[in-house]
């Protein structure tokens, strides 16, 4: 793979691997050096992509995934972020009339165990063994904080005036 092609992969893939890095580390700094270090290790590592550039997202989203849990042991301590602030941070698009945000401003108000776990899994796109391996805990232990985290949400939205907003829509 030559520097170009690199590039324009790794260009088409930014925003989408800020997200997550940010969602991961709640913090715009470590998110950016994240993503440098993510650069830094893809090139020096690019040799192992099987597939090419159609592997390429899920092998570069796997490699940013490690970077950012490495800052996050090596910080063993989260820096508060306000919510709010990491809402205008990440940027989400607007789906079907409503802002995404909503939801995430409810998982940014978790616990860091259990928004890691969201994060992984959905923005990630981690399987739950993938999650367990990157995270040094039991397949069980993903499974209980992901459901905690689903159950915590629920209710969080349900209370936060999400009914009149939800109308129709199951939110068991």
């Amino acid at each position: 793979m030559t520097e170009d092609e690199f590039l324009r992969l790794l260009k088409r893939e930014e925003s989408k691997l800020f997200r997550i890095a940010l969602a991961i580390l709640a913090n715009e700094q470590d998110a950016w050096d994240s993503m440098q270090q993510t650069a830094e290790k893809a090139w020096t590592k690019r040799s192992s992509l099987k597939g090419g550039a159609i592997a390429f997202p899920a092998w570069i989203k796997k490699i940013l995934v490690n970077q950012s849990l490495n800052i996050l042991k090596a910080r063993k301590r989260v820096t508060p972020i306000d919510p709010k602030e990491m809402i205008d941070m990440l940027d989400f698009p607007k789906t079907d009339g409503k802002d995404i945000s909503l939801v995430w401003d409810v998982v940014l108000e978790l616990g860091q165990e259990h928004r890691q776990v969201i994060v992984l899994r959905y923005l990630g796109d981690l399987s739950l063994n993938e999650i367990a391996s990157e995270l040094g805990i039991s397949l069980g232990t993903v499974k209980s904080r992901l459901n905690t985290a689903h159950t915590r949400m629920r209710r969080k939205m349900l209370d936060t005036n999400w009914k009149g907003e939800n109308d129709g829509v199951n939110t068991r």
